[in-house]
């Protein structure tokens, strides 16, 4: 009997734990948009490539968000591309956008693939799905996740006439 009662008293807080962890995300907090603005080469060695990329945050909720961070994976042409994080804050106006920088590092493996896929298919347009987790402090502290795809087109298509 003992033991059940135990038992109880570490399940119980437990449970209530879980259950406001799980009730912080306010539930008229939409995730917000998040799209690639720009991507640079920062640093090529053989092993691992660096990008600078610039991320467009858009807030389409009524009330500001104060992102205190955020990590994210990146996909090319339906293929792993790479990962990166940034501790950059910043303070999304309702109804607006910023721009947060993100370090993505590949591996070599990773970016030889695209370079090729790039190449043997000739297409102008590169496709990429962007997700992750934006850490947000303000309102209140909670991860917001987002899954967001987009197109680029590289110009690289056949020259109109």
């Amino acid at each position: 009997m003992r033991r059940v009662q135990r038992l109880l008293r570490m399940l119980v807080p437990l449970t209530v734990l879980c259950l406001t962890a799980c009730a912080t995300v306010p539930p008229d907090i939409e995730p917000p948009k998040i799209s690639i603005a720009n991507i640079a080469p920062k640093d090529f060695s053989v092993f691992e490539q660096r990008f600078d990329v610039q991320l467009r945050i858009q807030n389409p909720n009524d009330q500001e968000l104060g992102i205190n961070g955020l990590r994210c994976d990146i996909e090319l042409n339906d293929k792993e591309f790479g990962n990166g994080m940034s501790g950059q804050k910043v303070t999304v106006p309702r109804f607006g956008s910023e721009v947060v920088n993100v370090e993505v590092i590949t591996g070599l493996g990773s970016f030889l693939r695209q370079f090729q896929e790039l190449n043997k298919s000739g297409v102008g347009k590169l496709r990429y799905r962007l997700k992750g987790t934006a850490f947000v402090e303000s309102p209140s502290s909670f991860k917001l996740p987002f899954d967001e795809k987009g197109e680029v087109d590289l110009g690289l298509g056949q020259p109109q006439q």
